[in-house]
């Protein structure tokens, strides 16, 4: 049976270490190495608001997926919620709908604690199943699109 619970710095480190690598190979649009992702796991621990933000899914009380967001402020002065790519690992990605699950307790989180209505999701066009799972929850492809350039 799946759980869904916030992410516990103190017990679920390990087993998100090994989600991590597995993700970061097989299914993250963006590199990363561990240990800029655990500072910034170290640093959203210490935000109140970012601690209980970190979600995780369990199934015999092992980590199988993990999601969060992160609000941010834009030039204009409009604060946004940008929900990241859900982890899990390539085994179990779509199992159980872990990354919907996630994904649902990320949106309420961030209309009832966070107090916006509106949240924002990176997603390729080529990844169909994400893509699947945004329609049943209801989220649209935006007109605006994201462009990168070195600088």
């Amino acid at each position: 049976m799946l759980i869904i619970e916030r992410y516990d710095p103190r017990l679920d480190k390990d087993d998100l270490k090994e989600i991590f690598i597995d993700f970061i190979t097989n299914k993250s649009y963006f590199f990363s190495h561990w240990e800029k992702f655990e500072d910034e796991l170290n640093r959203r621990a210490l935000d109140l608001q970012y601690r209980n933000s970190m979600i995780v899914a369990k199934e015999g009380g092992k980590i199988v997926g993990w999601g969060t967001f992160t609000k941010f402020r834009d030039y204009l002065g409009n604060d946004r919620a940008l929900v990241h790519q859900v982890m899990t690992r390539k085994s179990d990605a779509y199992k159980m709908g872990i990354e919907e699950k996630i994904l649902r307790e990320l949106q309420l989180y961030v209309k009832k604690t966070v107090k916006l209505d509106k949240v924002y999701y990176i997603c390729p066009d080529s990844d169909g199943a994400l893509r699947s799972i945004f329609m049943k929850l209801g989220v649209k492809k935006s007109r605006f699109l994201w462009y990168e350039g070195d600088s």
